[in-house]
This record gives structure tokens, sequence and C-alpha cells, in this order.
């Protein structure tokens, strides 16, 4: 019986929730690009919400937008206000974070990919390391940073998925109601 209700609730979920889209991994190395379909949009709508996207999401969408060259990509430079945290002595230490987002196009996919950039601060100081230095040599993350790395891909992820939810036509518009 216990069976039978985990299997309905799984299924229920995956119906509810539709289609997940692939989630962005930091590794010693970065953040591997990842490639997801919307099917039935055309290079040039996805460009065009692309565009749109920017400019509903940035606070000076002319100043992030470094990259665009006209149904093929853009490329973004933001900054991430408590993009990643550890806890250290039982206190939690929050950084912020520059990155950069380059999105590419294709009829019915875009490929998503994710820079991460400057570390800093709550005062505005850069930090004197990078990603890197949440991981061993063998690329096991060293224990200090075992939140930093998850705390890191969700930040990213947020983004990603707030993309997906705007091109796909997930995100509902609330001001065409008023």
């Amino acid at each position: 019986m216990k069976n039978l209700l985990l299997t309905v609730t799984i299924i229920l979920s995956n119906l509810s929730f539709g289609q997940e889209i692939p989630q962005l991994k930091l590794t010693p190395n970065g953040v591997e690009p990842i490639v997801i379909e919307v099917d039935d949009i055309s290079t040039a709508e996805l460009y065009n919400k692309a565009l749109n996207w920017v400019q509903e999401t940035y606070k000076n969408p002319n100043k992030v937008l470094k990259a665009n060259i006209e149904n093929e990509k853009i490329r973004i430079d933001g900054f991430a206000s408590n993009a990643w945290w550890y806890k250290s002595m039982g206190i939690q230490n929050s950084y912020n974070m520059e990155y950069s987002i380059e999105i590419s196009f294709k009829d019915g996919r875009y490929r998503f990919e994710y820079i991460v950039g400057q570390f800093f601060i709550a005062g505005g100081q850069k930090v004197l390391y990078d990603y890197r230095t949440f991981y061993k040599k063998d690329g096991v993350i060293r224990k200090s940073y075992v939140d930093a790395v998850p705390s890191l891909e969700q930040t990213m992820n947020e983004l990603s998925l707030s993309f997906y939810n705007y091109v796909s036509g997930k995100t509902t518009n609330k001001e065409k109601d008023w």
C-alpha cells in the first residue's frame, strides 16, 4: 500500500510540475552549459523573448547586456547578492558575486552558459579566491565549503528557471489583468 501511495504521489508531482529543465552544476572546472528544448518556438521568437526577459529582470538592462547578436546569442554580465554562503563556527557567511550568462538560440532550443565571476563580501570588497577554492585537488568539495556549492548552484538555477519560464510562457504576466 505504501509503494502504491508513493508511486501515485510521484506521478502526480511529475504531472503538476511539467517538464523539468536540466540543472546547472558547479564543478572544479566551472559550470557546464545546458541545452533546453522549447518546442514550437522559433529562433527569432526565442531571441526576442530573451531580450524582453533582460528588460524585465534587470534594473539597468542596457548596462548588463554586453553582447547582442540578432537571432544568435546574447551575453549578460550580472551581479547576485547573497549568491552563496558557508558556515564557519556556526555562523553563516554570505557572499555576493559577479557572473556572466551567454544564451545561444536555435529553433526549438537554447543553450544557457553560466560563468561564475568575482566574489565580494557584503561591504563590496573583493574576495581573494574563486569557486575553485571550494574543491580539493581530487575534485572533492572541501568540508568548510559543503554549503557553498549547493547554495551557488541554487542561485544559478533560479536564474536559469526564470529565463525558461519566461521564454516558454510559463510565467504569467500579472499586469495583463490590471
